[in-house]
């Protein structure tokens, strides 16, 4: 079975999976903190951010344009940078 991107690590998928749970303002407000972390950082998004929305929405994070273009830039991000944004994240969570 194929995992996904975020299963690939413990903390980033314990991150995510809090954050599916979160209500949408949380969500928002993480997506928020996400995109502001990493706008600066120079990585490769496979995909520009507008032609990422345009196809059939099935992930959770699909249904709001900033947590999906949030989790398109941490899914894109340096593994250390995804990892130490994770533990954030949960912090926030908390």
């Amino acid at each position: 079975m194929k995992k996904r991107w975020y299963d690939l690590d413990v903390t980033v998928s314990k991150a995510v999976s809090m954050l599916e749970k979160a209500d949408e303002v949380i969500q928002v407000h993480c997506a928020d903190f996400i995109i502001d972390r990493l706008k600066d950082i120079d990585f490769d998004i496979n995909m520009s951010l507008d032609d990422q929305y345009n196809y059939i929405m099935r992930r959770w994070y699909d249904k709001n344009v900033k947590v999906s273009h949030a989790m398109e830039y941490l899914k894109n991000s340096p593994i250390e940078i995804r990892k130490q944004l994770a533990l954030e994240i949960i912090e926030y969570l908390k």
